[in-house]
């Protein structure tokens, strides 16, 4: 049966529609986008383009995937951050634009503190997922050494391939193991003049309440940050200071309502100079930054 380009979108669009997916028919032009390896803007000016059959068998997959929910990011492969595409599977967080803000203060801080273009410089990114702010970081700063460390061999299966992709094998270090963990081993002790981090932050309690989107299909233990939401930070804030460099600025991001708890936790420490929160553009909390 031979369907058009429109007719395939209409039928999408309604299946999306009665799914109680949000935006339907723009859902539907990026599904068959993904699908068909194109940009949205071909999809839809490609009229009264017919598809061919392997490419309706592949559509019709890939709506049964999103009318279930299932993220348009997993479906497709791949998510943009900050500008870059990546590579992303279900093994991994899908990045958020909200986490874009972490490589923007952070970059504002090494231009303002002049360590922009230092070759010396070392950057730490914890619990990297698909590498998207390790990398990025790389490619916005071509003089930094770039380490990337996550628990997960499936994750870091995924940030070697976006690795590859941007050609940074000689700059960005992958490093299987829990945070600070399989750094203790190096000699002598690397210390990084940046450690970011975008680790799990929501509480048990929050788990089940997630949307579907996310509780069924991301990672939970990229989400899981125990009972109040705080264990990343305890483990973090722990070994910090045997792998500061001075000055070192330390950037996490947070849950909206974590902003009081966590900077309890920077001061408990006794480490920091100065402690501060950065907000996104919805005037929400997302990030805790101490300076050593």
């Amino acid at each position: 049966m031979e369907i058009t380009y429109e007719g395939a979108l209409k039928r999408a669009s309604f299946c999306l529609r009665e799914a109680g997916i949000a935006n339907p028919r723009s859902e539907a032009e990026l599904l068959l986008a993904a699908v068909l390896n194109t940009d949205r803007l071909r999809v839809v000016t490609a009229q009264p383009a017919l598809l061919e059959e392997a490419d309706c068998r592949r559509f019709e997959e890939a709506l049964k995937r999103r009318a279930s929910h299932e993220p348009l990011a997993y479906i497709s492969g791949e998510k943009y951050f900050f500008g870059r595409r990546f590579l992303i599977n279900r093994k991994v967080l899908i990045p958020r634009p909200e986490t874009e803000l972490l490589v923007e203060e952070a970059l504002r801080w090494l231009e303002e503190s002049a360590f922009g273009n230092e070759k010396s410089l070392r950057i730490l990114d914890l619990g990297t997922g698909s590498g998207n702010l390790a990398i990025t970081m790389a490619l916005e700063l071509p003089f930094a050494e770039v380490w990337a460390v996550d628990l997960s061999p499936a994750a870091l299966q995924v940030a070697r391939q976006n690795v590859s992709l941007y050609r940074l094998e000689e700059r960005v270090k992958i490093i299987e193991g829990s945070y600070f963990d399989p750094l203790e081993d190096h000699f002598p002790t690397p210390r990084f003049n940046l450690i970011i981090s975008n680790p799990p932050y929501i509480s048990q309690a929050e788990l089940d309440n997630l949307p579907s989107s996310v509780a069924a299909f991301e990672p939970r233990a990229a989400l899981d940050g125990g009972v109040d939401g705080l264990d990343s930070y305890r483990v973090i804030l722990n070994k910090l200071p045997a792998f500061a460099g001075h000055p070192t600025l330390v950037m996490v991001e947070i849950g909206s309502t974590q902003e009081q708890a966590v900077i309890r936790l920077f001061k408990s420490r006794g480490i920091f100079r100065m402690i501060g929160c950065r907000r996104d553009l919805a005037n929400h909390p997302r990030l805790i930054f101490g300076l050593l």
